[in-house]
């Protein structure tokens, strides 16, 4: 072989070597930007619920500490009210009945921004508060725990609070069922939590995570801040579950 043909072999060989590695100089430094833009994501998204958050809780302070009692106090200045006109006694029943609507509106807004219940007697009583709010007819849920007296991290109350929430709001708007199945068991001594969440509606047996609206991402970052694992299956109606240590 001639000095040229070994040149050029020589020279091809190092090109090729050459462009080997800026190739895979390439795709590290295109993976290490795209692990960047997602973590940047995350934590963009997990501060946007802590945000909506800590907003909920100021407001439903807000509405439940200073609007609430005004108008009760309102109340009962107009109740105090008394006139021998009839048209003006009917007119403050009427004023009464809307007030005392209103109050109950903003009682209802407060706790769905930010459940008292939760905050006083802790995480059992906030769920079984909140299925005994659901609308007479509404979908029929069924709610077992074994840990009634558990003390939790806040952080993981108002969580599995906010995932309860929603994960009924999907069921009653989207799933068309009829029975839905909560069940949240913890293990002590490991420190274990379990929370199963199923409904028997029409499901999507061609469900693919990449596909997940907003509540469900919404609840897996939920998760996420908990540092535990989420699983959704929709074979057969719905089912999601969740296990981390607390």
């Amino acid at each position: 072989m001639s000095q040229l043909a070994e040149f050029i072999l020589v020279l091809v060989g190092s090109f090729s070597i050459i462009l080997m590695l800026m190739t895979v100089f390439f795709f590290v430094l295109i993976s290490k930007y795209r692990q960047n833009l997602i973590k940047k994501q995350n934590e963009a998204l997990n501060n946007l619920i802590i945000g909506q958050d800590t907003e909920r809780e100021r407001l439903s302070r807000d509405l439940h500490d200073e609007m609430g009692p005004r108008l009760s106090s309102v109340l009962l200045s107009i109740g105090s009210i008394h006139s021998p006109d009839a048209r003006i006694s009917e007119m403050v029943e009427e004023t009464k009945i809307e007030l005392k609507s209103a109050i109950q509106d903003i009682r209802k807004i407060s706790h769905d921004l930010m459940s008292l219940t939760l905050v006083k007697f802790g995480l059992i009583a906030a769920i079984e508060e909140l299925i005994d709010r659901l609308n007479p007819g509404a979908i029929k849920v069924e709610f077992i725990s074994n840990s009634d007296g558990q003390e939790y991290d806040d952080k993981i109350k108002s969580h599995l609070f906010k995932i309860t929430q929603e994960l009924i709001y999907n069921s009653n708007k989207y799933s068309g069922a009829t029975l839905i199945s909560i069940n949240l068991k913890i293990n002590p001594e490991k420190r274990f939590l379990q929370y199963i969440y199923t409904d028997n509606g029409k499901g999507n047996p061609n469900y693919n995570p990449a596909d997940a609206g907003i509540g469900l991402k919404n609840i897996k970052t939920r998760v996420g801040l908990m540092d535990g694992q989420f699983e959704v299956e929709m074979i057969k109606g719905f089912k999601a579950e969740i296990t981390l240590n607390y």
